[in-house]
């Protein structure tokens, strides 16, 4: 199994469009990515950040490429977890394909090192399905404690 590389594919019932305003709207991620907002200029080149509403910095990175509304590919930094801040920026791509009346949502994270790995280690599920909830409820997923069996 390749650590330095995690993919994840889900179907959502949504447009391009709206799938890809989700992505790029602060107003939306804040909805399902653990409250932060994410921002950028959406330019080739421009900075990439996900912070507090309070401007605590998270992540950053650079937009390398970017076609609405089908592709995004920018780099990612942790910089608020210092093992995590200590290695080089990984590597996301997020490719958006309609599928009908849903698009098929492709993130892929790439160039991993083992403390950034360990800081998003579960949380991209997390964040998927809060995208997936958001945008065919309308409504931001209630997630709350595990339930004992």
């Amino acid at each position: 199994m390749d650590t330095t590389r995690r993919q994840h594919m889900l179907n959502i019932e949504t447009t391009p469009g709206e799938l890809w305003r989700s992505i790029t709207d602060p107003q939306r991620t804040q909805l399902y990515w653990y409250g932060a907002l994410n921002r950028s200029a959406w330019t080739p080149g421009a900075r990439w950040t996900s912070e507090s509403e309070k401007g605590e910095l998270f992540l950053e990175g650079e937009i390398l490429e970017i076609e609405a509304p089908s592709k995004l590919v920018h780099t990612m930094h942790v910089v608020h977890e210092p093992s995590a801040a200590a290695e080089p920026p990984s590597l996301l791509t997020w490719e958006l394909t309609p599928l009908g009346d849903a698009c098929q949502l492709r993130v892929t994270h790439e160039h991993l090192g083992p403390a950034t790995l360990a800081y998003v280690e579960g949380g991209w599920e997390y964040i998927l399905s809060g995208l997936k909830a958001l945008l065919e409820s309308g409504e931001p997923q209630k997630v709350g404690a595990p339930s004992p069996m």
